[in-house]
């Protein structure tokens, strides 16, 4: 897995892609796995000049509120929401995914893909 991973983003930096976000309510939350979606928000934060990110909203909560605080294992200080701040900007639109099929969410990815995939060449 964290080698599919590390694959995954570094093919992300190398085409401008953009990484899509299955945003729970814990998303971004800081844990003891090298691979972890808090890692990816690093990721996603430190190259954002090459990677775009698509949050996916299924869960009520949005943006994610990631636990920390000082009876937090790994995120005495509430890092993580900082992370989901810097990368979850106003500018940033998610996708609505609650109460919608897997075909539904599917072609609103798709769909919003082929976009991006439009405005960096500009080709259709």
């Amino acid at each position: 897995f964290g080698d599919l991973t590390t694959k995954y983003l570094g093919r992300l930096h190398k085409e401008n892609g953009t990484m899509i976000a299955v945003c729970t309510k814990h998303y971004g939350e800081m844990t003891a796995s090298a691979y972890s979606s808090h890692k990816e928000l690093k990721f996603a934060l430190d190259y954002e000049k090459f990677v775009k990110v698509l949050p996916l909203r299924v869960d009520d909560t949005y943006p994610p509120e990631p636990p920390g605080g000082p009876g937090h294992a790994y995120d005495k200080e509430y890092l993580a929401r900082g992370y989901i701040l810097s990368v979850f900007k106003p500018s940033v639109v998610f996708l609505e995914c609650r109460e919608k099929s897997e075909i539904e969410i599917a072609a609103q990815i798709a769909n919003v893909l082929q976009r991006h995939k439009v405005g960096k060449d500009g080709s259709s």
